[in-house]
């Protein structure tokens, strides 16, 4: 089977920012020769495992309004439809925003997106992504104050939801896009606390 991604997933890099290594020089861990020694970890998934997306599979993003829904559904972290539904339930059970369900149990920190908008799309190619469970989060806080630490729920069989890091959708298709939804922007942040 031929996938329109395969050398996106193919590049050693696509596993690490799967594991939410941040690849960016200025803000890994360097020797005095400026020589890189780690790279910084900030989330990602545990153990990302390759997975094979076929056509007609239904895929959810959210990202933020203002990027608009072109550059959001280029994006590369998604959810399936039954994931999607484990959100919107989850949502419901706690009488919160599908925003707050994100941040809860994709692990999405205010700093990294408003979660603004759902874009709902279809797999129109076979595609290549990397699956596993979120991994705990570690990021710097937007106004400079302590780092932001939201650990995995995974223990908690309830919460436990396997994303999709699908690399290489900016440069080729495999997707087409059904629909997009507006979300509440004060919604996807209330009851989120910064705790020490």
């Amino acid at each position: 089977m031929s996938f329109v991604n395969y050398a996106a997933f193919n590049d050693p890099s696509s596993r690490k920012m799967a594991m939410g290594v941040d690849l960016r020089t200025k803000n890994a861990f360097v020797d005095l020769k400026g020589r890189v020694l780690i790279y910084a970890q900030t989330g990602g998934m545990l153990n990302p495992s390759r997975y094979e997306l076929h056509p007609g599979t239904m895929v959810f993003r959210f990202g933020a309004e203002s990027a608009g829904w072109e550059n959001v559904a280029k994006g590369s972290w998604w959810v399936e439809k039954p994931e999607f539904e484990k959100l919107l339930a989850f949502a419901q059970e706690f009488d919160i925003s599908i925003g707050m369900a994100v941040r809860s149990l994709c692990l999405v920190p205010p700093e990294w997106s408003a979660l603004t908008l759902l874009v709902r799309a279809r797999v129109t190619e076979p595609l290549l992504a990397w699956r596993g469970l979120a991994n705990s989060v570690v990021t710097p806080a937007a106004d400079g104050g302590p780092m932001v630490r939201m650990p995995h729920q995974n223990d908690i069989s309830g919460r436990r939801l396997n994303q999709l890091f699908v690399p290489g959708l900016g440069q080729r298709g495999g997707l087409s896009v059904e629909n997009t939804y507006p979300l509440d922007a004060r919604g996807s942040k209330r009851g989120f606390i910064y705790m020490l």
